[in-house]
C-alpha cells in the first residue's frame, strides 16, 4: 500500500496543479487518515484528507501537501503551492517487491537485516545453525579456575579465552572438564565431545614430549585423518589438524600466546566454514579485518617460519596509526591483554624495521 512519508494533506495532484500563493486552490476536508488505522476513504475531484505520516494513502490520491503550504478554514483547505506526482509519497514495492533478492543466501545476518526481515512480514527464516564447539583443556599441571593453584600448578584460562572467541565468532563454546595427561583419558574426552558437537578443540598436549597424547589419541581412534602435527610457524607452531568422525578436530599448543595465535590462523577459518559461510578455508583466512599501522621499532625473524607478532596499537596526532610489537615469551599472558592484533611476517623476511608500515590483523 502507498504511504505517507510526511503529515499532512493527501490530494491528486491534478487538482492542486494551478495553485500558487496568488490563486490557492480550495479543496473539501472529508476526513482524517490516521496510522495504524483502516483507511476506507475515497476521495473525490476538489477533495483532500488530512493524513499523518505512515498513514495509508485514500483511494485516488497521489501526493501529499505539507501544512505549511496549507490554510485550514473549517472544512476547507486552501492550498498555496503545486506538487509533483508522488511528492512525500512511499510508494507500495519501492523499496522491495516481489522477486527481489532482500538478503542474499550464506551471509552473516546483522541486526538490521532482522528489521527488514520482519518488516517484509517474515517471522522465521531459515538459517545455518551456530557450530558447537567443546574445548578440551589438558595437563597434569592444570587446576579449575575456582581453585588456588599451587607453586607447580597453572589455573586453567586458555579454555576461557578460547570459548570467548568461539562465541565472539557465533559458535556455541562449552568447556570440558580438564583432562590429565594419559593417553586412554584425552582419547575418551575427544569421543565424548564429538558426540555433542560440531568441532572439538584441544588445548595443550600437541607437541613430540613424552606427556603429549593429543596425536596419539587421535591416531588411535578409528576413522580419524590427521591433515598436519606441527607446522612452520612461530608461535604456535606445535598445532595438530584432523578429521574425525567426520568433524574438524584441532589441537592448540598450551602457551597462551602460541594457543591465541593458532585459533587465529587454523581454528577460525574452520569455525566461520561451520557458520555456513561459502567460501573456501583459504579465502575465509585471508578475510580477516585489518589495520594499516607503522612500525615503532625493529622486529627480528626466524627465516623459514611464518612469524606472528603482537602489537599494540595507538592512534597518532597526525592521523596515522603506530604499532608497537611485543617479543616476549609465548606464556606471557600480559602481552596478550595489552595487544589489539598481529602481525604476519613471511617466512622469508627476517626483519622487519621501525617506520615500515604493516597490516595489522586485528583480534
Amino acid at each position: 500500500m502507498d504511504k505517507a512519508l510526511i503529515d499532512g494533506y493527501a490530494v491528486n495532484s491534478k487538482d492542486i496543479a494551478e495553485a500558487d500563493t496568488n490563486t490557492p486552490v480550495t479543496l473539501k476536508l472529508i476526513g482524517e487518515a490516521n496510522v495504524g488505522n483502516t483507511n476506507t476513504f475515497t476521495v473525490s475531484a476538489k477533495e483532500t484528507v488530512k493524513i499523518s505520516k505512515g498513514a495509508i494513502m485514500p483511494e485516488n490520491t497521489n501526493s501529499v501537501v505539507m501544512p505549511e503550504d496549507t490554510l485550514t478554514e473549517g472544512k476547507k483547505v486552501k492550498v498555496f503551492a503545486s506538487v509533483v506526482t508522488g511528492c512525500q509519497v512511499a510508494k507500495k514495492a519501492e523499496d522491495s517487491k516481489a522477486g527481489d533478492v532482500f538478503i542474499l543466501k550464506q551471509r552473516k545476518i546483522r541486526p538490521q537485516d532482522i528489521g527488514g526481515i520482519i518488516g517484509l512480514g517474515y517471522r522465521q527464516i531459515k538459517v545455518f545453525k551456530k557450530p558447537r564447539v567443546t574445548i578440551i583443556p589438558t595437563g597434569n599441571e592444570l587446576v579449575p579456575i575456582d581453585i588456588e593453584p599451587e607453586p607447580t600448578q597453572i589455573t586453567s584460562s586458555n579454555s576461557y579465552v578460547l570459548r570467548g572467541f568461539v562465541e565472539q565468532l557465533g559458535g556455541i563454546g562449552k568447556i570440558a572438564s580438564i583432562v590429565r595427561d594419559e593417553l586412554k583419558l584425552v582419547k575418551k574426552a575427544v569421543l565424548k565431545a564429538l558426540e555433542v558437537s560440531d568441532m572439538v578443540i584441544i588445548s595443550g598436549g600437541c607437541s613430540t614430549g613424552t606427556k603429549d597424547y593429543t596425536l596419539r589419541a587421535l591416531q588411535e581412534i578409528e576413522g580419524s585423518k590427521v591433515l598436519a602435527h606441527s607446522v612452520a610457524m612461530k608461535p604456535g607452531g606445535h598445532v595438530l589438524l584432523a578429521i574425525v568422525n567426520g568433524k574438524p578436530v584441532i589441537g592448540l599448543p598450551g602457551h597462551p600466546v602460541s594457543s591465541l595465535t593458532s585459533f587465529h590462523v587454523f581454528a577460525k577459518p574452520v569455525l566461520r566454514k561451520l557458520s555456513g559461510d561459502p567460501r573456501s578455508f583459504w579465502q575465509i583466512a585471508k578475510d580477516t579485518p585489518s589495520i594499516e599501522a607503522i612500525l615503532t621499532k625493529n622486529i627480528k625473524s626466524p627465516e623459514g617460519k611464518e612469524d606472528y607478532v603482537r602489537v599494540r596499537l595507538r592512534e597518532l596526532d597526525n592521523g596515522t596509526t603506530s604499532a608497537y610489537p611485543f617479543t616476549g615469551r609465548s606464556s606471557f599472558l600480559s602481552t596478550l591483554v595489552k595487544s589489539h592484533g598481529i602481525i604476519k611476517i613471511c617466512a622469508d623476511c627476517t626483519a622487519l624495521y621501525e617506520g615500515d608500515v604493516v597490516d595489522v590483523l586485528l583480534f
